[in-house]
């Protein structure tokens, strides 16, 4: 169908593309946004830089970049924002919401996380043939205050999500003295990296600094210990022991350095051939877009169904009401004419007719209240039982245990979907088309695309 392998590629980039848009109003009525809204077809690939403060994220850009100071280093906190560093003609540097809107289609949703974020969130352009083939992302240190998000004035762990999604390889760094795997550095590793997992590179920077090869065994037990307690994973990842050429922080040492320098060669493969797994990344993404689109329709059809019968139950106890008060309107009528009340005018057969419309639009305005009150009632039960609602959706597949991501899937869209059942008027009812649709693009299209891409990197 295609020819060459960049062909190949830039056809299902632009296939899953023309899904985005194809669902897109879909999507919307669902409240749903795709995390990629809309693919550069054939642009760069991106890679990010996580870890803690001082674990040498900027060090490493700065001298992918040549070795200019493009990033702030120090070992105390340097930044406390965002940095996507891009190519340009020029030098340039943009901040706040000036810095989003010089930014690709990708990154639209990002103004979902507010102001807040937005006032830390920068784009450098720096005319470096690197930045020719690779975007790069800075990430400010993560803060070791466990379980505290307030320390932060935007949804971090959301954000960071977000990021991933959009990177095709994700360095998450370590230094010597910070081994450790807690607050932030725990909810990202276990929480932001789901589905993605493969994007993942482990790195133990900054290993030129051991004195000796047993403070060096300690430091890398430690990592290696505390990440097994945090990584949902059978097996740990591949940790990278390097470090970044850097005459002024490097100690007397008794180590051998040649075997760090292997694996900072190994590094730096994977850093020059990130275009090769960009489209690997792509439909990673689409299917993690796609599962959980699908899982937020199936929870809310489920929810509206449940919604929909305890209305239908409503009316018709209202009407069976008014019903009874029609036959006893007749009953009557028929015991005042036998009284002989008979006159057009006569007000005795005026107050009876009054009174017969009072209550039977009294019975249609205190049913149409019961039914709001039971309406509101029942979103409420929802809300507090929402899982077993996600369990009965995914009754089958849950019970073979063939789909164990649907749980996670359903926990990163669990909170909003949880306030779209309170707060929605109208939820869809009629959504079983769009159902088969989703399972089309979900267990055929992007499955027949990763065949594909898997054929064509074999020739």
């Amino acid at each position: 169908m295609f020819g060459s392998k960049k062909d190949v590629k830039l056809g299902i980039e632009d296939t899953i593309n023309r899904l985005y848009k194809a669902f897109k109003p879909s999507a919307d009525k669902y409240h749903y946004n795709f995390s990629l809204p809309e693919l550069t077809v054939g642009g760069l690939p991106t890679i990010i830089f996580l870890g803690n403060h001082s674990s040498g994220k900027s060090t490493l850009i700065n001298y992918l970049l040549g070795g200019t100071q493009v990033q702030d280093t120090g070992v105390a906190p340097t930044d406390d924002g965002f940095t996507i560093i891009l190519y340009g003609e020029k030098d340039e540097d943009f901040y706040g919401p000036a810095a989003l809107g010089r930014l690709t289609k990708e990154f639209a949703n990002f103004n979902k996380f507010g102001p807040e974020f937005l006032q830390h969130l920068r784009v450098k352009y720096r005319k470096s043939d690197f930045l020719k083939k690779v975007n790069l992302i800075d990430s400010p240190g993560m803060i070791d205050t466990a379980g505290d998000n307030s320390t932060r004035s935007y949804n971090f762990p959301a954000v960071v999500r977000s990021f991933v999604e959009l990177s095709n390889v994700v360095f998450y760094m370590f230094d010597p003295d910070k081994p450790g795997t807690t607050g932030e550095t725990v909810e990202v590793l276990s929480k932001c990296l789901f589905g993605m997992e493969f994007k993942l590179r482990v790195l133990l920077n900054k290993c030129d600094t051991f004195e000796n090869m047993y403070d060096f065994a300690r430091s890398y037990g430690a990592l290696c210990w505390n990440l097994s307690r945090v990584l949902k994973f059978k097996d740990l990842p591949k940790i990278y022991t390097t470090f970044t050429p850097n005459d002024t922080t490097r100690v007397s040492t008794q180590i051998d350095l040649n075997w760090f320098e292997k694996h900072r060669a190994e590094l730096l493969n994977l850093i020059y051939t990130a275009e090769d797994r960009k489209t690997d990344s792509v439909i990673a993404a689409a299917s993690a877009d796609f599962t959980q689109f699908y899982i937020r329709v199936l929870v809310i059809l489920a929810a509206s169904k449940k919604l929909f019968v305890g209305r239908a139950k409503g009316w018709c106890l209202t009407f069976l009401t008014a019903g009874i008060l029609f036959l006893l309107e007749l009953w009557g009528y028929k015991a005042l004419t036998g009284l002989g009340i008979t006159g057009p005018f006569s007000y005795k057969l005026f107050l009876f007719w009054l009174l017969a419309v009072v209550l039977v639009v009294g019975s249609f305005w205190i049913g149409a209240i019961f039914i709001k009150l039971a309406q509101k009632k029942s979103r409420a039960r929802m809300v507090l039982g929402i899982d077993k609602l996600f369990e009965a959706s995914f009754a089958e597949s849950l019970s073979y245990g063939d789909r164990g991501d649907l749980r996670q899937y359903w926990s990163v869209i669990k909170p909003e979907t949880i306030l779209i059942i309170k707060n929605t008027k109208h939820l869809p009812i009629f959504g079983w088309g769009l159902k088969a649709r989703l399972e089309r693009v979900i267990y055929v299209q992007l499955k027949e695309s990763m065949e594909k891409l898997r054929r064509n990197a074999q020739k």
